[in-house]
């Protein structure tokens, strides 16, 4: 039985021998800094640090409670409409809704009496 050689893969470049490479030292890294100078390239000085941003604000929800409502795609429409000209979010827009259906329930129910 013969065993098939396996698959070159020449055209992969392999960074493993990067590993074994060491830090260089404080005394290298200061003279590569000075040599560097010497040359016309200057070192980038240190950013100072960002100022402390506030911790953000927990937005408290207003409207705790889902209601799904069985409607036809186009009241959907309609609806998402509505709450897009007036820049309402959904709840405040649905709450307004009612507040205009109960309003025309109590005038119809004044002009029938």
């Amino acid at each position: 039985m013969t065993d098939k050689p396996a698959a070159s893969r020449r055209a992969i470049t392999s960074f493993a021998a990067d590993d074994d490479l060491p830090l260089p030292t404080p005394e290298q890294l200061a003279a590569a800094k000075t040599a560097g100078e010497g040359l016309g390239f200057r070192s980038e000085k240190p950013t100072p640090a960002a100022p402390q941003r506030p911790a953000p604000k927990v937005r408290q929800a207003t409207f705790t409670d889902a209601v799904h409502v069985r409607c036809r795609p186009e009241d959907r429409s309609r609806f998402e409409d509505f709450v897009w000209r007036n820049r309402l979010s959904k709840g405040d827009a649905m709450t307004l809704l009612l507040d205009y259906a109960e309003a025309e329930e109590q005038r119809k129910a004044e002009a029938a009496k």
